[in-house]
């Protein structure tokens, strides 16, 4: 049985050893890969699950031994680099701005049966919005009189920071009929924005 020690290596080289090492066996013989990190070894084991050679995991302690013993699979054309699992968890905050209250252009009855549709589905998400940022007319979707302040006080209970343009609430003279929500500047606004990884602007 040969070895290969794969400790200290990061993801792709772990995976190129591999394929460099079982290209040198002969039919029927074994290789032991000796791994420190559950990553690589989560990522070389796919890797040879999906080009159909055999092999066993063992864990003693912070390393992980995985025995493989080559047959007659095709391996020249896998690519290693493939098959790196992201370091860390993908970044899904995001803020939804309503500067309007309605959605799109047209007809004012539609557009606001589509916020309706927008907060409803916004609910239906696994990953809520950080904040839902009301600016301009858009505040008269958080003020007395909204159809869609239940939408939007579940929402608030749920965790979404429901926030409003100060200055638009004073502009409409609207700021003693907010229901919903909190009262805020441009600046937090602008720093709301900046610290997600993604504005949906409607």
């Amino acid at each position: 049985m040969k070895t290969l020690d794969a400790k200290g290596l990061k993801c792709p080289m772990p995976l190129i050893e591999t394929k460099k090492a079982l290209k040198d066996l002969d039919k029927d013989e074994s290789l032991k890969i000796i791994i420190d990190n559950e990553t690589s070894v989560k990522n070389v084991n796919h890797y040879l699950h999906d080009n159909n050679i055999p092999s066993t995991t063992h864990q003693n302690g912070n390393l992980w031994e995985i025995n493989v013993t080559r047959g007659e699979e095709d391996i020249e054309k896998t690519v290693p680099e493939a098959y790196c699992a992201p370091s860390g968890p993908t970044d899904t905050s995001y803020v939804i701005m309503l500067a309007k209250d309605r959605l799109g252009e047209g007809s004012d009855e539609l557009g606001n049966a589509l916020v309706g549709a927008l907060l409803n589905s916004a609910l239906a998400q696994d990953v809520l919005p950080q904040k839902i940022i009301f600016m301009n007319s858009g505040i008269n979707l958080v003020t007395k009189g909204s159809l869609f302040l239940h939408l939007l006080k579940e929402l608030e209970s749920r965790g979404v920071d429901i926030i409003s343009c100060g200055t638009c609430l004073d502009y409409f003279g609207k700021m003693d009929e907010l229901i919903v929500g909190r009262v805020t500047n441009m600046h937090e606004i602008l720093e709301s924005m900046l610290n997600v990884s993604k504005v949906i602007n409607i």
